[in-house]
């Protein structure tokens, strides 16, 4: 059958415009590994609507008008800071300045990815996965955080803390869980970070131990001059009983060897302590008699010069 070129043209522009139409209109939505693809189709004329969840590395292969909002579902690591007029009041009302680190993430599966998209706000203009979880933490993470790492560090005194941070933190982990229960959203660890009171607390802190050291070096030289003088008192009271252990000898050994002494053997001595005495006593009725002289007395011309 003959054709006209007319025809013919209009049939290639035709076939033109189609391909033009279904290449604008069909979409191959892609996704990297560590993301999720919330995919949704959005026709000329209605309403959009959820076609499913793609994990990366994926995609859907040429769709009519499918597009997709990339949402990240790796891991995220925030930190809070508190400081200054910011610091955490500990049970003993000490203020403490301290960092607490969550790590978090979207969970990983398709119930999860929808809620978020369909009922957490997940939608953002720049498409940028990042940005969607920096702000979701803004949201819905972040002030609880805060809150529940104030109320357990307010369990503990101001130089307790950094004693307790393993269960400190597992706590903090804990109650972030069960808070985050209902949500499409998993907190997988909480690190708390040291904490320190302000400068002039740990002045004053530095000061009571200097204090103390002091003090405690003062009670000890106290003790070993106190040892001192109970040593020299010791040596002392031993000194003296040595002494007199010796003195109570030397007099038994007088006693002993008095009572072996015969009483001619002392009447002998007695006499001859008697020899060249000018002058004795002997007993006489029961009373000393002088007797004198037991000498010759001098004569007088012995006594007086010649002159």
């Amino acid at each position: 059958m003959f054709r006209s070129p007319a025809f013919l043209g209009f049939l290639v522009a035709g076939s033109l415009v189609s391909a033009i139409v279904i290449g604008a209109n069909t979409s191959n939505v892609r996704v990297s590994a560590g993301y999720a693809s919330y995919v949704y189709s959005k026709p000329i004329f209605g309403k959009s609507a959820f076609k499913n969840v793609i994990f990366g590395p994926g995609s859907t292969g040429l769709c009519w008008r499918y597009e997709g909002q990339r949402v990240s579902i790796t891991p995220f690591t925030y930190s809070e800071k508190f400081e200054s007029e910011n610091a955490i009041l500990a049970k003993d009302k000490l203020p403490l300045s301290s960092q607490a680190h969550v790590v978090w993430r979207l969970m990983p599966d398709e119930k999860s990815v929808r809620r978020f998209m369909e009922e957490f706000g997940g939608w953002e203009q720049t498409a940028d996965p990042d940005r969607i979880a920096k702000e979701s933490y803004d949201q819905l993470i972040r002030e609880p955080f805060r809150t529940i790492t104030r109320s357990v560090v307010a369990q503990y005194n101001g130089l307790e803390v950094n004693e307790s941070l393993p269960s400190i933190s597992k706590e903090i982990e804990s109650q972030m869980r069960t808070l985050l229960q209902s949500t499409p959203f998993e907190v997988m660890s909480v690190v708390m970070g040291n904490s320190s009171p302000p400068q002039q607390v740990i002045s004053a802190i530095s000061g009571k131990v200097a204090l103390n050291q002091t003090l405690e070096q003062k009670t000890i030289e106290e003790q070993i001059a106190e040892k001192s003088v109970s040593i020299e008192r010791k040596n002392g009271e031993a000194a003296g009983a040595r002494a007199s252990a010796q003195a109570l000898e030397q007099a038994k050994a007088i006693t002993a060897i008095t009572a072996v002494l015969e009483p001619l053997y002392i009447e002998y001595l007695q006499a001859e302590n008697i020899k060249g005495a000018e002058r004795i006593y002997v007993p006489l009725q029961g009373a000393p008699q002088l007797v004198m002289p037991i000498k010759e007395p001098r004569k007088e011309s012995e006594q007086k010069p010649a002159r």
